[in-house]
């Protein structure tokens, strides 16, 4: 079994968003959400627009996502074959009991199942997270049992993977527990270069919690203490000023914005628009490469 870190990418406005979101989904409950021009500055920068009508998803579907998001980079294929096992294994889980094959094969359904809306200055994409979903079946003496899953990526979604996307640590992500809040807020701090002050109640909505605001505020700090713990290291200090505004500083992560304007609004470093063209590509193929240090 492979022990090498694993890394995944997910486009900005996605992660930044509530399609992910941290709550726990009620059986065959369904959502729609729409997000346009939120109020982060470096969202508004790209018009971020994320509209998505499907079951209601959490962060266990964005491992379930990005891990399968991990094995396309890696095959190099629109079509990834992988195992229930592996993917189970990808997303942190140390059982492959049926029960958790069960639930991977439901929470895959509701990938399949969903469409999404996302619109930037670079993209402009319409379907679904995954387009198909094929499970083999394995003679195995005189009982059937499920074989390797082939799941097909829209070759129109693979365009999101080049720019204005986060190559993901998914081995620190997975190493940080259940809790839906900590998760989300990896993904979300982690696709900034800086991360611009936010207030709770757009975080809140960001992150579709169920909370009131002052359990909410509790839950935040309580997150970003496990995210500041050496074991993570993502975040390097944080404080709420008396108008619940967050602010929160962090270590270096890998983010991909090729265009140099907006590379340097993203950063919030105006000296970073004058980077030859060049160094920017460098830094793209790097991220492309399979192990990449964040």
């Amino acid at each position: 079994m492979c022990k090498e870190d694993i890394y995944s990418k997910i486009p900005l406005g996605l992660a930044r968003s509530a399609l992910f979101g941290t709550s726990m989904a009620v059986k065959s409950e369904r959502v729609e959400i729409h997000l346009e021009d939120t109020s982060l500055a470096v969202q508004n920068l790209r018009a971020t627009k994320v509209s998505y009508t499907g079951p209601v998803l959490n962060q266990h579907h964005s491992l379930l996502w990005q891990s399968i998001i991990s094995a396309y980079v890696e095959q190099k294929t629109d079509t990834v074959e992988i195992s229930g096992n592996e993917l189970l294994r990808r997303m942190g889980n140390k059982s492959t009991c049926s029960q958790m094959h069960s639930r991977l094969v439901n929470m895959l359904r509701d990938l399949r199942s969903g469409e999404i809306s996302y619109q930037t200055a670079t993209h402009d994409y319409i379907g679904g997270l995954v387009s198909g979903v094929k499970i083999a079946r394995v003679n195995v003496g005189t009982r059937v049992r499920k074989g390797n899953i082939t799941i097909t990526i829209n070759n129109e979604l693979s365009k999101l993977f080049d720019d204005e996307v986060l190559v993901n640590d998914l081995t620190r992500k997975v190493s940080l527990g259940n809790n839906q809040l900590v998760l989300w807020l990896h993904d979300f701090i982690a696709t900034h270069k800086v991360v611009p002050p936010i207030s709770l109640l757009e975080l809140k909505r960001l992150a579709r919690s169920g909370f009131e605001l002052k359990k909410f505020k509790f839950e935040v700090k309580r997150a970003l203490v496990v995210l500041s713990a050496p074991k993570c290291g993502l975040v390097t200090g944080f404080s709420i000023n008396k108008h619940n505004v967050l602010s929160v500083s962090k270590s270096r992560t890998n983010v991909v914005i090729l265009d140099q304007f907006r590379a340097a609004n993203a950063s919030g470093d105006a000296s970073a628009s004058s980077e030859k063209k060049g160094s920017v590509l460098a830094r793209h193929q790097r991220a492309m490469r399979a192990k990449v240090a964040l």
